[in-house]
């Protein structure tokens, strides 16, 4: 069947939901002694798109004519009156299917009304423009710049809490800090098992602030919190694995290590529940695009978890001494002084939370989304610690080497960290406003923008590569491997701030197990290719592996998101 006229293609496209294209019929106007018949209807664009008005007119045979152009309310109004009445614009709307057709029988009016319906047909354009939500009524660099700064901030302070604790428990002992850095796995996957609920009430809340649907942001809040609660009840039954999890690790039960890992780690088991409601709550303001809120929260939790240490650890100022311990219990604190003030200041922006029981559907929809994500993290992690022998094979120093480089390289992740959670919002509230070119555009849009940024801080890491590694170390047998690392690694920081927007775009769009099997098939890869390339370069064939790997994630993970069905989440999530 032939593709018809490219007017027909656009009507057969998918309009946004949020814009109704409202057809309305005005008249024709006396031109050259003879009647036309004029139909009239209004599109709005997104984004740092374009509005304007669809004008379509016909000759005295009454044949309808499709626009195939729009003149916008910018345009001289006598110049769309002249090009629309001597039928310059579009081709025969009888050749319409029915249901493509206006409705009803146009009426007659006099030619200089139509100066009028086109002003007013403008402010109907501007009306229906206003119900975007307000992220979409920015410039597309100004929505992505307005998501991308404060979410690189937060990640930078929630950085700081792992800090500020080495900071304080390395002044208790070296044992301390040996216990804490085995707990750090499992802490890790504790968080993980959190970002399930945070990226699914992420995606959900975005899809339906752009639908419009503020209630049903909250009530995708709500949902969240119950899921912290399961994911309490799940951390509970880790509690007896604690010491076979420090046997894995080679700290048996009596090692100086072992009492105060596993005081910490149980510590941490039991904050399980605020750490993941204050990630879900922080997650409904990234769903409706208000950031500021969720910076002072981490700002001020931040401060408190440096004040807490001491306190605890040492029982300053009547309180009991708890050792490496204390640092577990300011984090559980500072997690529930989050979820409360979160709590608090999301009903401030308008976001209306009602208790309600768990949803089945609500709660498989957010698991659908966050599972795949958190999942390809823990892996990720046993990946690196496959390759971590390797290297130790090589020689502890490029162990130590990787480490110094990942504390390095943690700035640029965070970067394209906060690019990936501004994309994420953005296309999930296109995507709730049924915009899906919209939503494709700025997704592309912000891995432009991510790939510039990245440019010239790759640059500055190859420029000062050995500085930086010297600052921490001096230790000539780690600066050499540290140093060739930045050096490789930072060659595909644009490529990577490229992966973590495809990444927040699928998650935006719900379509997340494509990050997951890319993702976990090509880290796997690094495997053998880093023992085969390790055998003709030594360690820097480790880093090439690295790099490679990283390219083509950016590569096939753009591509999986071009052929996503972004629709799918918004058709969900709104319903």
């Amino acid at each position: 069947m032939a593709p018809g006229p490219p007017a027909l293609q656009a009507a057969r496209a998918p309009r946004c939901r949020s814009v109704r294209s409202a057809t309305f019929l005005c008249s024709g106007a006396a031109v050259g002694g003879g009647l036309g018949f004029v139909a009239c209807g209004s599109r709005a664009g997104g984004s740092g798109g374009s509005s304007g008005t669809q004008v379509a007119a016909v000759d005295k045979r009454a044949a309808w004519s499709m626009p195939s152009e729009v003149p916008t309310a910018q345009r001289p109004l006598e110049e769309g009156a002249r090009r629309l009445l001597s039928g310059e614009l579009g081709a025969p709307l009888a050749t319409l299917p029915a249901s493509l057709r206006p409705a009803g029988r146009p009426r007659r009016v006099s030619g200089r009304s139509l100066s009028t319906v086109v002003r007013r047909t403008s402010v109907t354009v501007a009306t229906e423009q206003n119900k975007l939500p307000p992220l979409l009524r920015l410039q597309r660099d100004e929505a992505l710049w307005s998501l991308a700064r404060p979410t690189i901030v937060i990640a930078l302070l929630r950085s700081a809490y792992g800090i500020i604790d080495s900071v304080w428990v390395g002044r208790l002992g070296a044992a301390e800090l040996e216990a804490m850095g085995a707990s750090s796995f499992a802490f890790w996957v504790l968080l993980l098992l959190g970002e399930v609920a945070s990226l699914g009430v992420h995606a959900v809340a975005a899809a339906r602030e752009g639908a419009g649907q503020r209630r049903g942001v909250g009530d995708a809040v709500v949902q969240g919190l119950w899921f912290s609660g399961i994911c309490g009840v799940l951390a509970m039954t880790l509690l007896p694995l604690i010491p076979s999890y420090f046997g894995l690790l080679g700290i048996p039960a009596g090692s100086q290590a072992f009492a105060p890992g596993s005081a910490y780690l149980r510590g941490l088991v039991w904050g399980v529940v605020p750490l993941t409601a204050s990630g879900v709550l922080a997650s409904g303001f990234k769903g409706v695009a208000e950031l500021h809120p969720v910076l002072t929260v981490n700002a001020v939790c931040a401060a408190l978890n440096f004040a807490l240490d001491p306190l605890l650890m040492w029982g300053l100022l009547g309180f009991p001494a708890m050792g490496v311990a204390g640092a577990a219990v300011a984090t559980n604190v500072c997690s529930l002084v989050a979820s409360v003030l979160s709590f608090w200041l999301l009903l401030k922006q308008g976001v209306p939370m009602r208790w309600a029981a768990p949803d089945l559907r609500t709660l498989a929809l957010i698991t659908r989304i966050g599972l795949p994500v958190s999942l390809g993290g823990i892996l990720f992690t046993g990946i690196y610690i496959a390759l971590g022998r390797l290297l130790g094979s090589l020689g502890g120093a490029n162990l130590a080497a990787l480490g110094l480089g990942h504390r390095v390289e943690a700035f640029a992740y965070t970067v394209c960290e906060g690019f990936g959670a501004a994309a994420a919002t953005i296309v999930g509230q296109w995507l709730g406003a049924g915009c899906e070119r919209q939503a494709r555009e700025s997704a592309a849009h912000a891995a432009r923008v991510a790939g510039w940024v990245m440019l010239p801080l790759a640059m500055l890491f190859v420029a000062l590569a050995r500085p930086i590694v010297s600052l921490i170390t001096n230790d000539p047998a780690t600066i050499g491997p540290a140093v060739s690392y930045l050096y490789i690694v930072s060659i595909t920081f644009p490529l990577m701030g490229v992966e973590h927007v495809m990444d927040g775009a699928l998650t935006g769009a719900g379509d997340t197990t494509p990050s997951l099997l890319w993702g976990l098939l090509l880290n796997l890869a690094r495997l053998p290719a880093a023992l085969w390339l390790c055998r003709r370069f030594g360690v820097e064939g480790v880093w090439t592996a690295i790099t490679v790997s990283t390219a083509l994630k950016a590569v096939v993970k753009w591509r999986a998101f071009r052929r996503s069905r972004l629709p799918l989440l918004s058709e969900r999530a709104v319903a």
